[in-house]
């Protein structure tokens, strides 16, 4: 039996398995991106790590089922069988996504369709009803190389006429611009890079659960949160579970802002498997996803200095949620920012960039 207050398993839950369907934030979005699929274009997920990728992907592909009474089959790039998750082949990748394609034939009532182990989503055509594919974990082919990753995305996307992909890709300073080329100016091809969620959202996704369990963040609780997190979900549910965590088992009323006013002690964060997994990610964003241009960014204004802002930067790093502009040129969230100026200043030692 659990010895941590019940309301840190609830968000322990959503923060491991993702949030169940009441909880699912950015419905109009998912909306938008299943118009896209059921009027006959591809979709492109974007996105830095944990922000939603997957669970968008998903929630899209049923609501275009529902819209056109279709049926859909989702397929995690990633190679299960080695720890690092990267295929080695394309015709490894294929092999697996025939496998995929064979049971969901079974699965419809069409298993005397054979799928072709190079081109495996063509014999999806000879079903009637729309259909769509789900392509998790794009970011994993990059170890093919470049050609052959462009190789395996146009097979991918010559699908059939009642066939429409939608996919996830991760951005990443390595395969941005394969991305951008491959993918994003693909014709046919609708794009998005997932955005933080509302404070309607955010309120939902904290008093919710908390609710369930007799407990309360207070309307400053909430804003404290929301500074800290800058309204991204997968930060917000990890420092409410760090939060949770630090209180008696049975208690029950309101938290005010001093139950979140200590989340973001490093020293503090570093005793836990979910705060150290904060400040990785965080790192991992800043170091690896981000192209320089938009590092420089992030560290210039972490530290208030002076120097040129490329627009660009600031319009992707804008869409992804990290940058904000609705009161001056800033970053979106307090715990990030606080990364950004450590990392800048020298006092967080990175070893490896």
């Amino acid at each position: 039996m659990s010895e941590l207050h019940p309301l840190a398993d609830r968000y322990l839950d959503i923060l491991y398995d993702g949030p169940p369907p009441e909880l699912h934030a950015r419905k109009a979005l998912d909306d938008e991106l299943a118009a896209q699929l059921t009027a006959g274009n591809h979709v492109c997920i974007r996105g830095f790590w944990r922000v939603g990728k997957t669970t968008m992907l998903k929630a899209v592909l049923a609501r275009a089922c529902e819209r056109s009474n279709g049926a859909a089959l989702f397929f995690d790039l990633r190679d299960p069988d080695r720890d690092d998750g990267l295929p080695q082949s394309v015709e490894s990748v294929l092999a697996r996504l025939t496998v995929k394609v064979s049971e969901f034939l079974k699965r419809v009532g069409a298993p005397e369709l054979a799928p072709d182990p190079k081109a495996p989503l063509a014999v999806l055509g000879e079903l009637a009803a729309p259909l769509y594919v789900g392509l998790d974990e794009l970011i994993s082919l990059h170890g093919l190389g470049p050609e052959k990753m462009v190789t395996l995305l146009d097979t991918l996307l010559s699908t059939p006429r009642n066939v429409h992909v939608a996919m996830v890709a991760h951005r990443h300073r390595d395969v941005d611009a394969l991305f951008e080329t491959a993918l994003v100016q693909r014709p046919g091809m609708a794009s998005c890079f997932v955005p933080p969620i509302s404070d309607e959202e955010l309120v939902e996704l904290v008093n919710t659960p908390a609710q369930a369990e007799g407990v309360r963040f207070s309307d400053e609780a909430l804003g404290a949160l929301a500074e800290l997190s800058g309204n991204r979900p997968w930060e917000l549910v990890a420092f409410c579970a760090l939060a949770a965590m630090k209180l008696k088992k049975g208690f029950t009323g309101e938290l005010g802002p001093d139950a979140v006013d200590a989340l973001a002690n490093l020293d503090e964060l570093a005793g836990s498997d979910e705060g150290q997994a904060l400040v990785q990610n965080a790192l991992r964003t800043l170091l690896t996803a981000m192209t320089p241009a938009e590092r420089a960014l992030c560290e210039l204004l972490a530290v208030g200095g002076e120097g040129e802002v490329p627009e660009d930067a600031i319009a992707a790093l804008e869409s992804a949620g990290l940058v904000t502009t609705a009161e001056g040129l800033a970053l979106n969230g307090a715990f990030f920012a606080g990364i950004v100026q450590g990392v800048a200043e020298g006092t967080i030692k990175v070893a490896v960039e």
